[in-house]
């Protein structure tokens, strides 16, 4: 599991940029732990990339 930090380095975004996409609903899933804890599986994260690559 993901932190959003290790999410937006491994993007080379914000890590406000990550919290944006999940607050409107773009990002990557992920799953929330707690109020304020929320996680994301490297599974997904590839998966929302590989959705988004242009050929």
């Amino acid at each position: 599991m993901l932190t959003a930090r290790e999410v937006a380095r491994m993007l080379h975004v914000s890590e406000r940029t990550v919290s944006n996409w999940r607050y409107r609903g773009e990002g990557p899933d992920f799953v929330r732990i707690s109020k304020t804890c929320v996680r994301y599986r490297l599974s997904d994260v590839r998966r929302w990339m590989a959705e988004r690559e242009v050929r």
